[in-house]
């Protein structure tokens, strides 16, 4: 059997505009390879993409017949769920409309309906929504009000939310449950920062935005110069760097081929916000996979190699054991036995919503306290089954290799 990290490469090149997949070696694939590779495409949402690539370039592939049908069957799935989401958004933004709230619908939400051929080249898990913060709440109630739910068990309470997240708890919208995310900013908060500055940013976004058509409706978007950064941001500089997926490579190309880029001011909002090295990481890989695009760089400097070959490592990493390598990575950079310490701990005994949601059941359920040493046997366990592996080793080494170039790793 090929190693995880061979077939991620092939994958990516299964992807790519200007490379070509080797035939020899997807004709050596055994059916324990392909299941591997399904199981990637499946985590990270690839069906449509490669459906859309069996259909043209990747005609002859030797994918078995089963691998085909499925990801058939995905490309169908996304295309009837891009009808439900595209109906769900336009019924919130009139009823933000109704509320008198500014708003701009977030990345997926613009790249399905305004960059991508066919919307349902980019299926989306939820649809993210910014606002002020105040309006946020108020769109959150009136949502609630006109039959909106939350999710089937609990969910971070809303003032807990407000001080530790970028966003309300989801809420699951109409027949179909399409999950909205209402935020007030687009990154986590940090201690010490100005919520006054981020206010004033998400303000100025709001201000930039711009409307378009996603069907019979017009929807508020963010302006696709602040979409790309935002793309950059949420792929590079989350927790996880990269484990977004390679749908962001072909994200960013479908954007800057779609839209007017203001590049003197995306090259100036990402170095004001320390966020160079990943736009430049980013379209590196881009460049290579789909095809080079005019980006105006002002420093247009070859980026090491290693870098490169560890975020495409990165891009395609198990999301099974995503938990176990967010965990090995941050205690592996907390400060001294004291940091390693306090931050286990933490974990350990989370706020209680964390439990609840864990063990399935309501926030105010007596059977929270119990799930506390459930989960923390259950994550225990997995913990040394994942660390009994090089491939969770190599990952966790990548991770804080790219956080530490990024400038977010200890």
């Amino acid at each position: 059997m090929m190693a995880r990290a061979g077939l991620a490469r092939l994958l990516l090149d299964m992807l790519a505009d200007v490379r070509g997949a080797d035939r020899a070696a997807l004709a050596a694939l055994s059916d324990a390879d392909w299941e591997v590779i399904g199981d990637m495409a499946k985590q990270h949402r690839l069906a449509s993409l490669l459906h859309r690539q069996m259909a043209g370039r990747g005609s002859d592939w030797p994918v078995p017949e089963t691998l085909k049908a499925r990801w058939a069957r995905g490309w169908l799935a996304a295309a009837a769920r891009a009808l439900a989401m595209q109906q769900a958004l336009g019924e919130v933004g009139a009823l933000a409309g109704r509320e008198g709230l500014d708003y701009a619908a977030l990345k997926g939400a613009w790249l399905a309906w305004q960059a991508y051929p066919q919307p349902a080249l980019r299926p989306m898990r939820d649809i993210d929504l910014l606002l002020g913060e105040a309006d946020a709440v108020r769109l959150y109630a009136a949502m609630i009000a006109a039959g909106a739910v939350p999710g089937p068990v609990s969910h971070t309470p809303i003032d807990y939310a407000r001080a530790h997240h970028k966003h309300l708890p989801p809420l699951h919208w109409g027949p179909q449950k399409v999950a909205f995310e209402l935020h007030w900013r687009l990154t986590n908060p940090v201690p010490g920062e100005d919520r006054d500055a981020v206010a004033a940013t998400t303000a100025g976004l709001l201000a930039r935005g711009v409307r378009a058509k996603a069907g019979p409706v017009e929807i508020a978007y963010l302006d696709p110069t602040d979409t790309l950064l935002h793309l950059v941001v949420h792929a590079a500089y989350g927790r996880q760097p990269f484990d977004t997926g390679p749908q962001v490579l072909c994200d960013l190309a479908a954007a800057i081929d779609t839209a007017a880029i203001d590049w003197p001011r995306f090259w100036a909002d990402a170095a004001a916000q320390g966020r160079t090295g990943g736009a430049r990481l980013l379209f590196a890989l881009m460049a290579k996979y789909m095809g080079a695009r005019v980006v105006d760089d002002p420093d247009p400097a070859p980026l090491p190699e290693r870098l490169v070959a560890a975020a495409e490592a990165l891009m395609l990493q198990d999301m099974g054991a995503r938990a176990e390598r967010g965990f090995a990575t941050q205690i592996a950079e907390a400060g001294g036995k004291r940091g390693k310490a306090a931050f286990a701990w933490g974990r350990a005994f989370p706020p209680r919503h964390i439990v609840a949601h864990y063990a399935g059941v309501p926030v105010d359920s007596w059977r929270v306290w119990p799930a506390y040493p459930v989960r923390m046997a259950d994550h225990g366990w997995r913990w040394l089954v994942q660390r009994g592996g090089d491939a969770m080793d190599a990952e966790v080494a990548d991770m804080r290799a790219m956080r530490r170039w990024l400038g977010t790793g200890g």
